[in-house]
């Protein structure tokens, strides 16, 4: 009979794990040694959602190394802008760098914050069109994906430009059709971010403004959405980790990408060591913001890491990690399964160490492109800009150094 019930509960495990990653493929789109650049304007030189997109990769493959280049210019269009035309473009901010991967995220600047008018509709579809013509010729094989827009936010605040985001919507639509191409890969923030800010304006209306406060230029909250959305394109796993362990037995019932070892049975419950292969999301759990976004959004869909119980007797415990209270839950939240992604654990501090390293490797990389990207002509940029070059790489050594997981104490004990 234990048999059984052993086996239709790991069925369960199974079918819950298919439901965690619905939207995933098996295989994720980033190999190890890709070199990614990201494409576009304003919203991707801000840094945010091309600096998460590198935290989700590092912690979640601690193994893969990848390297990440951001291209984005503020005020750019299909057709370039201020640091040049595309093909000037192209060729000093993407093609130097000889890229596996490109990711394109163009749109807002190009219907003019004016109302709809198909011809410019027309020559943004051209001008898309000849972009990733002109990326196919110089680096055939390369893997593009083609991103519809952040939306312009005319649900949380007053508009500056009445009936944008329609004209908005029309052009990631457009988009979208260049996505259905071979060998093309569609990623969109602008459906999970509308999505984000009409929930959010229903539960708070206050911080649903800090979603996109300008307008045109989301936050750290929103960019964490924009994130979320790419990897999910990419089918990165969203399975940190997944344990299940036997109370009664003091065994493990399922590990995933995870190695349990020292497993006991105390006079309260049980103590063993986990070692998991990724680590969490380096989220500000202490940010209402965050708390807000994980509640109005499916950004915890992608950070699992599950910890089940089954015959636990006692009607609360505490788990501890590293001798570090992280929370206390009841056994029906146990048996149920808690996300340790959503809790303060030394593993997310070691994530956000990683984070850490990263807001200060993407300064180097902003001041190298305001050098060399934005056509400073300065003496001795050149040799500064490869110096600015090599202190990246460094830091980008640290930070796998510093994402590669680490064994843990974990402790349950009865209260």
């Amino acid at each position: 009979m234990l048999l059984v019930r052993s086996r239709i509960y790991i069925l369960i495990l199974l079918l819950a794990a298919a439901t965690a990653t619905r939207g995933y493929s098996q295989t994720f789109a980033l190999h190890d040694g890709d070199r990614v650049v990201f494409y576009g304007d304003s919203i991707t030189a801000q840094r945010l959602y091309t600096r998460f997109v590198e935290d989700m990769v590092l912690t979640r493959y601690p193994q893969m190394y990848v390297d990440f280049w951001n291209a984005g210019v503020s005020g750019d269009t299909v057709n370039g802008g201020y640091a040049g035309n595309t093909e000037a473009r192209l060729k000093r901010d993407v093609f130097s760098h000889k890229p596996t991967v490109v990711t394109v995220m163009l749109g807002m600047n190009d219907g003019g914050y004016g109302v709809f008018n198909p011809k410019w509709l027309d020559a943004f579809t051209s001008g898309y069109r000849n972009l990733l013509t002109e990326i196919d010729t110089e680096l055939p094989g390369v893997r593009i994906t083609v991103i519809r827009p952040s939306p312009y936010d005319e649900i949380s605040h007053g508009t500056e430009f009445p009936g944008y985001n329609g004209v908005l919507e029309r052009y990631a639509d457009q988009i979208s059709q260049f996505g259905k191409e071979p060998h093309r890969m569609l990623a969109d923030f602008y459906g999970p971010l509308m999505n984000l800010l009409i929930t959010g304006k229903r539960e708070n209306p206050a911080l649903a403004q800090l979603i996109i406060p300008d307008r045109i230029h989301p936050s750290e909250s929103g960019h964490w959405i924009m994130a979320e959305a790419l990897v999910r394109a990419w089918g990165m796993t969203p399975i940190v980790s997944s344990v299940q362990l036997d109370a009664d037995s003091g065994k493990a019932l399922d590990a995933q990408n995870a190695e349990l070892t020292g497993i006991q049975r105390t006079l309260t419950g049980l103590r063993w060591t986990q070692l998991d292969r990724s680590l969490p999301l380096p989220l500000n759990l202490s940010d209402p913001m965050t708390q807000f976004v994980l509640k109005t959004s499916d950004l915890g869909t992608v950070d699992q890491q599950m910890l089940r119980f089954q015959g636990l007797k006692a009607a609360r415990y505490t788990l501890r990690i590293d001798g570090a209270r992280v929370a206390s839950f009841t056994r029906d939240e146990l048996a149920a399964g808690v996300n340790l992604a959503l809790y303060p654990t030394p593993m997310e501090n070691q994530a956000r160490d990683v984070d850490w390293i990263e807001v200060r490797r993407t300064k180097l990389d902003e001041a190298r492109f305001m050098l060399i990207g934005e056509g400073l002509n300065v003496e001795g940029s050149a040799e500064a800009g490869k110096t600015l070059e090599l202190a990246q790489d460094a830091m980008a050594r640290e930070q796998r150094e510093k994402a590669q997981p680490k064994a843990h104490a974990f402790e349950l004990a009865a209260e």
